[in-house]
């Protein structure tokens, strides 16, 4: 098999497996997903906590669609809003609200704790430290 596939493979097996490990944590302490936690803290990093959509779903590597389906259990348990825009829909913003606040207090420690224990299983600390390099240029 060609070896960039086998990396893409294997890094994609690696976040399943990573994710999934937190995902556990996250869901009975918190009833939140990892994903779900990465959402908020975008909408926490932005100005005044609000993005638009397609913003966030730019931010996150998701489809606008995605990002809709996963802000339908948060709006209901009151830990995002919209603001809509009359005049254009497509210009409605996601809003972190009190209660959203909240819980990202209360669970990033959970998954800050869990996160060091799951990468812990996989990679040395060395590794680790190699791997936050190499994917942090991801973002950039």
């Amino acid at each position: 098999m060609n070896t960039e596939l086998s990396l893409v493979l294997d890094l994609a097996l690696a976040r399943t497996l990573v994710t999934r490990d937190v995902d556990n944590t996250l869901g009975a302490h918190h009833g939140l997903g990892l994903n779900d936690l990465a959402l908020l803290l975008e909408l926490r990093s932005a100005p005044q906590g609000r993005m638009r959509r397609v913003e966030l779903a730019n931010r996150l590597g998701v489809t606008t669609s995605g990002v809709a389906r996963q802000l339908g259990p948060l709006e209901r348990r009151g830990i995002v809003t919209r603001e809509s825009n009359p005049a254009d829909a497509r210009l409605a913003l996601v809003v972190l609200t009190e209660a959203g606040e909240r819980i990202i207090a209360q669970a990033l420690p959970t998954a800050e704790d869990d996160a060091e224990r799951v990468l812990a299983k996989h990679w040395s600390p060395a590794e680790r430290q190699r791997l936050g390099k190499l994917l942090g240029s991801v973002r950039h």
